[in-house]
């Protein structure tokens, strides 16, 4: 692609038709917009704008990001059909999600008030000689401790 003035990138709006064809290439190749940005020597913000200034320009980089994905879907299908199990397995989580998914997903409906209402009066019944012995010394300690003021006082 050819430079224009020095210091001044090049505007994405005179492209020509072979350069389309080369981005879309580039694209279904499995470059990302800033590798593009990069060949195209502008900044990625001149292609996010182009794209939605430029039809032509934004169609370009779908039509080859889609190409690919084509390209390797049908890849897929073929090593499934040629009896590759992890082919296979993909192929049916991706196009049968609801039968073939790894994780099934469950709604729950909780009430949280009555959650905790219930833990707030589990607290408040609570009956310390139930604790574990350990748990029942701390306690005394620390009662005590509060009771005779300690003996820095």
């Amino acid at each position: 692609m050819e430079k224009g003035k020095p210091g001044r990138k090049r505007k994405l709006a005179q492209l020509t038709e072979d350069e389309y064809k080369q981005i879309s290439q580039w694209s279904g190749d499995g470059l990302n917009e800033s590798q593009i940005a990069t060949l195209l020597n502008v900044n990625i913000s001149t292609i996010t704008r182009e794209k939605k200034r430029n039809e032509q320009f934004a169609e370009a980089i779908k039509k080859g990001k889609y190409k690919a994905v084509q390209l390797v879907a049908n890849k897929v299908f073929q090593n499934a059909m040629d009896g590759k199990e992890t082919s296979a397995i993909f192929f049916l989580k991706n196009r049968d999600p609801d039968n073939w998914a790894d994780r099934q997903e469950v709604n729950y409906n909780l009430d949280l008030k009555n959650v905790l209402t219930d833990a707030r009066a589990r607290i408040i019944d609570h009956n310390p000689t139930r604790l574990p012995k350990r748990a029942q010394a701390m306690s005394k300690n620390a009662q005590r401790d509060g009771e005779g003021g300690g003996a820095n006082e």
